[in-house]
């Protein structure tokens, strides 16, 4: 699909429902975040590099996602950190016919009303169809409630009803989520009944909460975007009419969720990449593919010595922690180093 196309998908099915049909492709504007979530995939926080695309890099990446035929976002971290920066690369999109479809954010920033909707006036002005905003006991440990909320109501307000993404649960469920990071029983059972991907930071703050198996079980959850996976590999993790998300990040990696770069975006194009097989990307990713998170920590501990843990609890930890020892030899597939810190 065009843009044009997507655009006019939005304004009638909805955002969750393009993106749902299109799948999705991102601006990765920065890994600095506003709060340090235990469940964030890029392991973004506060303390992460002040590296920031600039306005002309963030546009040309949009153009370039936008060629890809998927709904276009920017997201971060959190990307209202910078909005000065962030503002001018939407408006330089907007003037070349690329602004992204949504913008995601935390709702850290929603501090007032007139904030809020000025910001989203400037968005839907230069071309932004919509808002996905976070909320779950992990955000809103961080983030006051009522500033979901805000965002929620002020999105629906400006953009339309049908171009909000986020929890549609009551405002007494959403007031709720901060007690449950504040109970630890709640909190396990929160993590214990939701398929989380347990990588990033993750994996240190709720590995804990869910049982341990063998990396040979084949009892051991596949826990991750698509529950449902068959076989050993993930070849729908990164075939490119099953991945659902991808990103340029403010390096210029072609990114996906699980921290594996694909390739260069001053070197190749994400339609181009795409069209060669993502899944083809290099041998560590073919692997995975074909023999999935075992067949990584395999490959892994055969070539560079890696001692695979005793226990995880789903093939993405397992996963992740490969990914993080083979960072050491191979910073241009596994990285970049803000999503293995800690």
């Amino acid at each position: 699909m065009v843009k044009q196309d997507i655009d006019h998908l939005i304004a009638t099915k909805g955002l969750p429902q393009a993106a749902a049909q299109c799948r999705l492709a991102g601006v990765l504007f920065t890994y600095r975040c506003s709060i340090s979530c235990r469940h964030c995939l890029f392991s973004c926080t506060p303390k992460q590099p002040n590296r920031v695309m600039s306005p002309r890099q963030c546009a040309d990446n949009l153009l370039a996602l936008h060629e890809t035929g998927r709904v276009v976002h920017i997201t971060g971290g959190e990307p209202m950190l910078y909005w000065d920066t962030l503002s001018e690369g939407i408006r330089l999109a907007h003037q070349e016919g690329n602004a992204p479809h949504f913008l995601e954010t935390n709702c850290s920033f929603a501090v007032s009303d007139k904030l809020v909707y000025q910001r989203f006036v400037f968005l839907a002005t230069f071309g932004v169809k919509g808002i996905y905003a976070s909320s779950d006991p992990f955000h809103q440990e961080f983030v006051p409630a009522e500033r979901f909320l805000r965002v929620r109501r002020l999105a629906k307000q400006v953009f339309g009803e049908k171009s909000f993404w986020g929890p549609e649960i009551g405002d007494a469920e959403i007031l709720d989520f901060q007690a449950i990071t504040r109970n630890e029983i709640r909190l396990r059972d929160y993590v214990r009944k939701r398929p989380l991907n347990i990588v990033g930071t993750a994996h240190k703050e709720l590995a804990r909460y869910l049982d341990n198996y063998a990396p040979h079980d084949s009892k051991l959850p596949a826990w991750g975007w698509d529950k449902a996976k068959t076989g050993a590999g993930c070849l729908a993790a990164f075939q490119a009419n099953t991945i659902w998300e991808f990103y340029i990040d403010p390096y210029n990696n072609i990114q996906t969720n699980c921290g594996m770069i694909l390739g260069k975006a001053t070197e190749i194009s994400p339609s181009r990449l795409l069209a060669l097989g993502t899944e083809k990307a290099n041998r560590f990713v073919q692997t995975i593919c074909d023999k999935g998170p075992l067949g990584l920590a395999e490959l892994a501990q055969r070539e560079y010595g890696f001692a695979p843990p005793e226990h995880v609890t789903q093939t993405c930890e397992l996963c992740y922690l490969t990914r993080r020892f083979l960072r050491e030899f191979h910073p241009d597939v596994f990285g970049p180093m803000d999503i293995y810190v800690g």
